[in-house]
């Protein structure tokens, strides 16, 4: 084993670790101790384990216990499905983070008995954890293998769509069995934060805003860009359809902070330029993120 091989392991073990922590944190000490439930299994074990205690008086079977009981089959299919080897880390991880959940409950009282509160605060340390697991080429097991199964079998609908297919349901059945709206509505404010620390975790804050402009001036522009900004620009040829004449349109990438100066540039250099503004989710190169940087 190499020295960057056995650097790399250890890395993604304590990303694994520390990400399985705050993910036990989130469902253990904010969202189940206040009956509220993030979507996939995690909240269907929460319903589980709210449905054992009630009906049947099984209250010492912890949500990470179920849990981990659930992803059992779930993991089988994944590893017949794609391989030991590949899902091993997950294995390990759902592991993991299923015995923190049950030990953090049942030695921490919650950290807030407010839902508003819980459902924020629970879901932002519950997606940073999943978060730093997936940067370790691993998860937590559930949703993202049930989901990765079906799409070998139905291409034509996107992961996004099944995710939210399986996170409804969960949702639907959680009020249901709770008999309260407000869990839905809790539920919704869960997500969003999950979505977006997540986003945050995986992709950073450094998303870009990527222009296209068009101008007869477009030499001073990108002289100006250059120098005032030191921003890197890119000239392509284009041709107008109505007019027929060839023209150099003008690529830039840049920090969103920077958008503001390039746009005065522009307008100062011509007010009738023609500009095209999107933004770049992940930006690789100089200036941007390494090519090196750990695919997710």
């Amino acid at each position: 084993m190499t020295k960057l091989m056995y650097k790399k392991i250890c890395k993604d073990a304590v990303f694994i670790l520390v990400g399985c922590i705050f993910y036990a944190i989130g469902i253990g000490l904010f969202l189940d101790p206040n009956g509220l439930t993030p979507a996939g299994i995690a909240g269907l074990a929460i319903v589980v384990n709210h449905l054992l205690d009630t009906y049947f008086g099984i209250s010492n079977l912890g949500t990470g216990a179920i849990i981990a009981l659930v992803n059992i089959p779930i993991m089988i299919i994944g590893v017949w499905k794609f391989g030991f080897k590949f899902f091993f880390s997950t294995i390990i991880a759902t592991m993991i983070s299923s015995w923190f959940i049950d030990l953090l409950a049942a030695n921490i009282d919650p950290l807030t008995t407010d839902p508003l509160l819980a459902s924020i605060l629970g879901g932002a340390s519950l997606s940073l954890g999943m978060g730093l697991v997936f940067k370790a080429g691993a998860t937590t097991g559930g949703s993202d293998i049930i989901v990765r199964t079906l799409r070998t079998k139905f291409r034509h609908i996107k992961t996004g769509e099944f995710f939210w297919i399986i996170d409804g349901i969960v949702i639907l059945i959680t009020v249901a069995v709770f008999g309260d709206i407000d869990i839905l509505l809790y539920a919704v404010i869960t997500l969003t934060v999950d979505t977006f620390v997540l986003d945050l975790v995986l992709y950073g804050s450094d998303s870009a805003t990527m222009v296209y402009i068009m101008s007869d001036n477009e030499i001073a522009i990108s002289e100006r860009i250059l120098k005032e900004l030191e921003a890197g620009v890119t000239l392509m040829k284009a041709e107008g359809a109505y007019t027929g004449k060839n023209k150099n349109v003008l690529l830039c990438v840049i920090k969103k902070q920077m958008f503001g100066k390039v746009k005065n540039i522009v307008t100062e250099e011509d007010p009738k330029a023609f500009m095209i503004v999107t933004k770049a989710t992940e930006i690789f190169g100089e200036g941007f993120k390494d090519h090196n940087a750990e695919e997710i």
